[in-house]
């Protein structure tokens, strides 16, 4: 019993170990299937993710022979092999299992542990990126090759174009720059249209384009309003970019109207301080493949062509400098030269030409001292030296000699600068001034004559009221003596030299501010011959007249300008003491604004121009300004009075007197008078006897003297007197008179009262009482233009201390019996 206990329990144990081993099998059986299971699910993943690249991937065997190709691989070669599998790598990527070179493959293949190389392949159109990669069993042994294919070619060709932009210089200039940029990136984004503009017009409201490819050629440019355009945001700094839609958002874009353009991107170009000053934009007919790596190309090409478009506009800022200073050098007036750190003349503009009668070539290479006066080179150099150390401005006033011999003043600005080398240069603006400075020499002298005109005509007053007492005194004396006594001879010779001091005093009189000529209309023709063969009389020097028949009258006061005649002829005649011809021209010109060459300061008028020439010795260049002073003379006997009264009785006759001169060659002075509107007045016959008389006047002078003479001249030509002392009393006798039926026929009054009304007052209120008075004014001196125009005043007549009873009595006549003529 025990014995059989033994086997069930044996048994027993042996059952239950077989269950055990059974559900232990059942159990690995159990994790067998699901690992086979996981198994095919990695292996299907695999299977999918290989064939989902869109690279080529193979796996080759030891001796390259494929094993496996992933489904872009057997795409890109199913035209040429149905089934890779088995084949050659090197037949399908080469053409044959002997390639000339050797293939990247083989270094893995022979046992490296790995390549990447760009390669061309022979079967395949493009660059391509080759990598491979060993494999090995778990034993570490190599069986065979990953194998990765990846298409380079239009990574290659962006990166062609932009090396090539990157590096590329615009030798060719911005135009030909802007058109080669264009048509890189067209290439490099495989676009159809790509443009470069830049914003302009005053407030960037215009898109002008600068270059533009279309249809892989350059077209022609233009410009439009930016506001229709695709590029408006360009403008604001910002990037464009439209996907489709463009025509019906922008319908008056030019290039979206004349092309087909479905896509656009743009980019902004900037300038040094960031401001937008341009776009440079790529279009197509079809959408953008990459608009992610189109737009970061974009973005290169327009750093590159900012940077140009900023030189454009630099070099087009410069050249329209340029031709702005050129414009501005070559049709000013002024002349504009630039000179090195000594003053050599590198540049001159071309009215140096004429201005100072030199061409460019002439002054090239000579210092801007050599031909300037030496009185002013000194002071001229140091202020240009000056400037040159200190790029300061400097200015100097100088004389320079015309290629003719004169010299002209100028005033000059220079300033220095540094050219981008370091030299220095000096910009020299020189203004021709010879015209101010003659009027400022004729102002200097109009001052010199007022200073000697405030003392002459005070002289000349007081000593023309003596001289009037003493003349009209020797006239009455004449009366009372029988013309055959010897008396009567001696008083003759006192009042002809007492006339003659009358002439002394007249040329006081023409420097005393406002001594107003008495001017009528006279034929200066007739003058001028008369006056200047009377003061040739005698000598050697011959005059030659050319004086047209119909020369027009001109309004002068006939002594004073007979004696600017007899000045000028006697000059000519003792500048030609050996004797010579002196040639007297008259003609009328007409100054006009236009007729700028005479450079006269008077009024647009018609003017009688007399000039005389003579061939005489001539003027120093250093007495030239100061021949018209006051007292200034070079001959040994000269008073110095003589041009200087010339010159202010032809100012005083609203004309002009020029000279100009050379030593050894002569002397030619030129006055212009202006031509009257009136006709020639027929002169009164004067008898040699005083004019007797009968009438009522009215004598108003400050000097006693005087107005005792008057009344004994009058008296005795037999006229009835009464006197006054100054307008006030006059007017109030004038006035009684008339009140009382006993008016004055005539009123003879001096028009300077010292202290009390004078003789333009006093004209003023007789004409108030009685408009028709019959007034002569008298005086040796005015202050004003009444004894030139004295109708203009209400005055009847006039008459000029000191006067001879015989004009007096002569005028007296005429006003009371012709005053309505």
């Amino acid at each position: 019993m025990s014995q059989n206990q033994s086997s069930e329990e044996v048994l027993l144990r042996e059952i239950t170990a077989l269950k055990g081993r059974i559900a232990e099998m059942e159990s690995l059986q159990t994790e067998r299937s699901h690992t086979e299971a996981a198994w095919r699910a990695a292996k299907e993943e695999w299977e999918q993710s290989f064939n989902a690249l869109t690279d080529d991937v193979c796996i080759l065997d030891k001796a390259g022979k494929i094993l496996r190709a992933n489904k872009a691989m057997r795409n890109r070669f199913k035209p040429l092999h149905d089934d890779l599998i088995g084949l050659d790598y090197r037949m399908v990527y080469y053409g044959t299992v002997e390639p000339s070179f050797c293939p990247p493959w083989e270094a893995v293949l022979s046992g490296a542990l790995s390549v990447m190389v760009e390669a061309w392949l022979p079967k395949l159109p493009g660059w391509f990126l080759v990598s491979c990669y060993p494999l090995y069993d778990v034993a570490g042994n190599q069986w065979g090759a990953a194998s990765v294919v990846k298409d380079v070619t239009e990574r290659k060709r962006v990166e062609e174009v932009l090396r090539d932009v990157a590096q590329w210089a615009p030798a060719a200039g911005s135009a030909a720059f802007f058109r080669s940029l264009v048509t890189y990136l067209a290439r490099a984004l495989d676009v159809e249209y790509a443009f470069l503009a830049e914003f302009a017009g005053e407030n960037h409201e215009i898109l002008q384009t600068l270059a533009v490819h279309a249809n892989q050629e350059i077209t022609e440019n233009e410009g439009y309003r930016l506001a229709e355009t695709a590029a408006v945001k360009a403008s604001q700094g910002q990037r464009c970019s439209y996907a489709g839609g463009l025509r019906q958002q922008f319908p008056n874009d030019p290039l979206l109207m004349k092309w087909p353009i479905e896509s656009y991107i743009g980019h902004p170009l900037f300038n040094s301080l960031g401001q937008p000053v341009g776009i440079i934009a790529a279009m197509d007919s079809k959408p953008l493949r990459n608009a992610r790596l189109a737009g970061s190309i974009l973005g290169v090409f327009a750093v590159r062509a900012s940077a140009e478009l900023e030189r454009k506009c630099t070099e087009d800022a410069l050249r329209d400098s340029e031709e702005r200073y050129r414009t501005i050098a070559e049709n000013t007036y002024d002349l504009i030269c630039e000179t090195n750190s000594t003053g050599t003349f590198l540049y001159l503009s071309p009215n140096f030409k004429e201005v100072l009668g030199y061409k460019a070539s002439d002054l090239l290479g000579e210092t801007i001292f050599e031909r300037m006066h030496a009185d002013d080179r000194t002071v001229a150099r140091a202020e240009f030296e000056r400037s040159i150390q200190t790029e300061h401005a400097g200015q100097a006033v100088y004389r320079y000699c015309h290629k003719n011999g004169e010299w002209r003043w100028f005033e000059s600005t220079a300033k220095a600068f540094r050219t981008a080398t370091r030299d220095i240069r000096a910009v020299v603006v020189s203004r021709d001034i010879t015209e101010r400075k003659k009027m400022e020499e004729e102002r200097l002298r109009a001052s010199k004559l007022e200073s000697v005109g405030v003392l002459a005509g005070g002289i000349a007053h007081d000593f023309n009221n003596l001289l009037t007492v003493i003349v009209g005194s020797l006239s009455l004396a004449k009366m009372s003596v029988n013309p055959q006594d010897g008396h009567f001879q001696q008083l003759s010779a006192a009042e002809n030299a007492a006339l003659r001091a009358k002439g002394l005093t007249q040329q006081l009189l023409t420097f005393a501010k406002g001594g107003a000529p008495v001017r009528k209309a006279t034929a200066i023709g007739e003058l001028l011959k008369e006056s200047a063969s009377f003061a040739l009389r005698g000598s050697k020097v011959r005059c030659e007249f050319t004086v047209p028949s119909n020369l027009p009258p001109a309004d002068i006061d006939e002594g004073q300008i007979s004696q600017v005649i007899s000045n000028l002829v006697i000059n000519a005649q003792q500048a030609m003491p050996t004797g010579g011809v002196l040639s007297i021209r008259a003609e009328v010109v007409t100054i006009r604004d236009e007729f700028s060459t005479l450079r006269l300061p008077l009024e647009e008028s018609k003017y009688v121009q007399i000039t005389f020439e003579d061939h005489g010795i001539g003027i120093l260049p250093e007495h030239v300004t100061k021949i018209f002073d006051p007292y200034f003379t070079t001959k040994k006997k000269g008073s110095g009075l003589g041009l200087a009264t010339s010159y202010s009785i032809i100012k005083n006759h609203q004309g002009h007197i020029t000279m100009k001169s050379a030593p050894g060659v002569g002397t030619t002075f030129c006055i212009c008078l202006p031509v009257s509107k009136r006709q020639v007045e027929v002169p009164m016959v004067v008898s040699n006897r005083p004019r007797t008389g009968k009438g009522k006047v009215l004598i108003m002078d400050d000097e006693e003297a005087i107005r005792g003479l008057l009344v004994q001249i009058l008296t005795l030509s037999g006229y009835h007197t009464e006197v006054a002392k100054d307008g006030a009393e006059a007017v109030v006798l004038y006035k009684r008179g008339k009140e009382c039926g006993r008016p004055f026929d005539a009123v003879i009054m001096d028009l300077t009262i010292p202290g009390g009304v004078d003789g333009k007052e006093t004209i003023k209120n007789l004409i108030e009482i009685d408009p028709h008075v019959k007034a002569i004014v008298s005086s040796g001196y005015a202050n004003d233009p009444v004894m030139a125009d004295f109708r203009e005043y209400g005055f009847s007549g006039v008459v000029v201390k000191p006067f001879k009873m015989v004009d007096l009595t002569e005028v007296l006549h005429h006003v009371i019996n012709n005053h309505n003529s």
